[in-house]
């Protein structure tokens, strides 16, 4: 399997994700079910959804990501304002914050998660320890 690459910075973000901010949201607010994000809602709270696109909405939240730029659109899904004013949405997120979209591909896109069993919650938690595991960082 090929590395991923990330920056020192990608890396350190990853580490915050795993350590400080995933397990500073509720499990709870993260379950499995969600039809759809947030139902097409526009909403500035913070998320309380259910579905593992829940931890791009609390990228946008959480203080260390926004001070890189990450903010929520109308709906509450994450993007990423660029010098034109076009807002970059989930994909552009998580390869700036951790050089990799994968964290909230659909549940069973990996081999290794094809008898998963955990709630998304702790999907996302296996996603980013899988993410440390399989980069390397290149400056």
């Amino acid at each position: 399997m090929t590395k991923i690459k990330q920056t020192t910075r990608q890396r350190a973000n990853t580490i915050e994700a795993l350590e400080v901010m995933w397990p500073s949201v509720p499990p709870e607010n993260v379950c499995e079910g969600l039809k759809w994000w947030r139902k097409g809602k526009p909403t500035r709270r913070p998320p309380t959804c259910e579905t593992v696109a829940c931890f791009g909405g609390w990228c946008a939240w959480w203080p260390a990501f926004k001070a890189q730029g990450v903010q929520a659109n109308e709906f509450g899904a994450p993007c990423i304002t660029n010098a034109r004013d076009v807002c970059y949405q989930a994909s552009a997120v998580f390869i700036k914050l951790f050089g990799d979209y994968d964290i909230c591909a659909p549940v069973g896109n990996f081999e290794c998660e094809m008898d998963f069993k955990g709630t998304d919650h702790e999907l996302v938690t296996h996603r980013l320890k899988r993410l440390l595991e399989n980069s390397e960082v290149v400056e």
